[in-house]
């Protein structure tokens, strides 16, 4: 068989071990999944492994502290191997950020009191040497239990990160100060564990190349230090940012709003200065752009995280050709909401840890791989061709039934159809050309500009009707809103030509502060007005992050926070804010202040037949993981 692309399934070494491919996955999402598709190394996620107290994310016992877990872990290095992939541990130790018991301490390379009252004291010889200790017998431990290789997280912002950056590191003793002092504690780590499995077991090391700081340690002094250990290591993993620094966070694990390879051209740089194999991380989403990195010599593998969530028969799919039936990624992060800083402020889905695309992930035990097929075939009649009617439609053909879907519009998508108009929403337009792809290779009957309402006799014979009509937008109560210059922003996105130089954006939720994105981009003057006290409040902080980084890079804006727009005049609009009154001057007005439920449409299809569901956001206002769900859910025990 000729795969398309012949650098990304070359075996590469690694130490004395050989790897079937160039794909490395992330210690995210199912092992079962991932292990049997075709995948070369698959990362056990840890929680700060290290046999230390004081190293967890959150309390619980170190893995291989009893024979229970053990015994547990060892079973996970069988999944792993169950087609050929090498299983790697990785240690990690969280340092000044640990959770630890009332009363008890953190550790870190100085002491401080935490924003939550925590003690981190500053590590002195001895406790250097009981880490270093931790690292090695955790190392060892791996390698007894059956593990590939072991990768040391020096990345990210944990204990080895803080002692080698100057952001966290402000000793004054032998450990601070210059580069070389810095990196003392982090060489006698990666040298205790060398000596601990020997000269032929391979260690990997993932380290943030770029720590997106203003005072942190810079990509010459961090390629500086990999040279100095590199004696010692046997493969390196380019990454970027710091795990509990939002504004680096969303660097390290990037929303939609950044692009996608991030890293490459720092793992180049590494690369080029090192004679070990180099791996980079970082929105590498497609097989093109892996195998773009690897021609461009930018790196030796790639490793892939949030996209193997999404569909962790990824690695299957590019070697049998299959490009086009991979799920996308949408870069959403709410696979990441477990890792949020300020859980006590999440609500709602931004609280739940899901994938946006991939109902089976977390949910292993309850949606399968393949869905049956169906003992009795239906008629089903899907209404409306957003992704919750698109997802219903194909999971209602998996089983076997005859499906008809209806779309109102020309074309496909809902109101995804917005991602044809702006480049930063490529990740939301490659999911929209997916569900349309899946749809069109299949026997559904597909009814383009077709409204339900004339067709009510014919749904009578259905078995089962699924509603899916979505939501429009609200038309907020605002003097001289119907006037020709003002538009909804699903409209604004389509009609960017009908948009002048001078815009007031009325909503600065998600969409409204995208659009300004977008149109400040195109050196349009913009003023966004929202009611509250902050923008995006209905985004998770890593999301809302990216987007107010990106609305920043963007251009000028003028932002109105706890403003409301009282009137709209020809060229203008007049904003209330904190009692005084403004005039702005605005020749296109756009709103977006949030959907409606096409409630009394959806109730509408009731009384047809008995089995009649609404699902999406026609029940009422849903994110792209509630259509896809609801999607999901609706047909998979039809």
């Amino acid at each position: 068989m000729t795969c398309k692309y012949p650098l990304l399934f070359q075996p590469l070494k690694v130490n004395q071990m050989i790897l079937k491919n160039r794909i490395i996955s992330a210690p995210l999402g199912s092992l079962t999944d991932k292990s049997i598709s075709g995948i070369g190394m698959i990362i056990r996620g840890t929680s700060g492994c290290v046999p230390d107290g004081r190293s967890r994310m959150a309390p619980g016992p170190y893995c291989f502290e009893d024979m229970t877990q053990s015994a547990k872990v060892r079973e996970q290095v069988s999944i792993i191997r169950q087609r050929g992939a090498k299983a790697e541990f990785e240690l990690c130790h969280v340092g000044q950020y640990a959770k630890v018991k009332p009363g008890d301490y953190a550790i870190g390379p100085i002491g401080f009191i935490r924003e939550d009252g925590t003690e981190v004291r500053a590590m002195d010889e001895t406790m250097m040497n009981e880490v270093a200790d931790a690292f090695a017998k955790g190392a060892l431990d791996a390698k007894e239990y059956g593990f590939d290789m072991v990768m040391l997280h020096f990345g990210h912002g944990w204990l080895p990160t803080q002692f080698l950056s100057p952001h966290f590191n402000k000793r004054t003793d032998s450990y601070g100060g210059s580069f070389e002092n810095r990196m003392k504690f982090p060489m006698m780590i990666v040298e205790r564990v060398r000596k601990a499995v020997g000269k032929e077991y391979p260690i990997d090391m993932r380290i943030s190349l770029d720590e997106h700081i203003a005072d942190g340690t810079s990509t010459k002094e961090i390629i500086q230090f990999i040279q100095s250990i590199e004696h010692l290591i046997d493969m390196v993993h380019v990454s970027c940012g710091l795990e509990r620094e939002l504004s680096a966070m969303s660097r390290m694990t990037t929303s939609p709003y950044y692009p996608h390879m991030i890293n490459t051209g720092l793992s180049k740089m590494v690369k080029e200065a090192l004679h070990i194999p180099v791996a980079v991380v970082g929105a590498i989403m497609t097989p093109q752009e892996a195998e773009s990195i690897l021609q461009r010599k930018e790196a030796d593998a790639v490793v892939i995280g949030r996209q193997i969530i999404a569909d962790p028969f990824w690695t299957s799919k590019v070697w049998n050709g299959e490009e086009a039936d991979i799920v996308p990624c949408l870069r959403c992060l709410n696979c990441y909401n477990m890792y949020a800083r300020e859980k006590n402020q999440h609500y709602g889905m931004k609280s739940i840890t899901c994938c946006s695309v991939n109902p089976r992930y977390l949910h292993e035990n309850r949606v399968p791989v393949v869905l049956p097929k169906a003992q009795n075939k239906k008629l089903i009649y899907v209404i409306g061709g957003g992704p919750a009617g698109c997802k219903a439609a194909l999971t209602a053909y998996e089983r076997g039934h005859k499906v008809i879907l209806m779309e109102k519009e020309a074309h496909l998508g809902g109101q995804l159809y917005c991602s044809e108009f702006d480049d930063s929403k490529l990740d939301l337009k490659r999911y929209k050309d997916y569900l349309i792809y899946q749809i069109m290779k299949s026997d559904i009957e597909v009814r383009l500009s077709c409204d339900a309402q004339d067709h009510r006799e014919e749904m009578k014979h259905a078995d089962t009707i699924i509603v899916a009509v979505g939501a429009q937008p609200m038309k907020p109560r605002i003097e001289g809103i119907e006037q020709k210059h003002v538009m909804n922003a699903l409209y604004a996105y389509e009609h960017q030509d009908e948009i002048k130089q001078q815009v007031a954006i009325i909503g600065g939720g998600s969409v409204g502060t995208e659009l300004a994105k977008l149109l400040v981009k195109s050196g349009r003057q913009v003023s966004l007005v929202e009611w509250s006290r902050q923008l995006c409040s209905n985004l998770n902080e890593h999301v809302r992050m990216g987007l107010l980084q990106c609305l920043k890079e963007a251009g000028d804006i003028t932002i109105l926070l706890e403003a409301e727009c009282k009137r709209i005049d020809q060229h203008a609009i007049t904003v209330s804010q904190q009692g005084k009154e403004q005039v702005i001057e605005a020749e296109t007005v756009i709103y977006a202040v949030g959907m409606k439920a096409q409630k009394e449409l959806a109730n509408s299809f009731f009384h047809l037949i008995q089995d009649t569901n609404i699902i999406g956001d026609a029940n009422r206002p849903a994110t792209v993981a509630e259509a896809t769900h609801d999607g999901y859910y609706v047909s998979a025990s039809l």
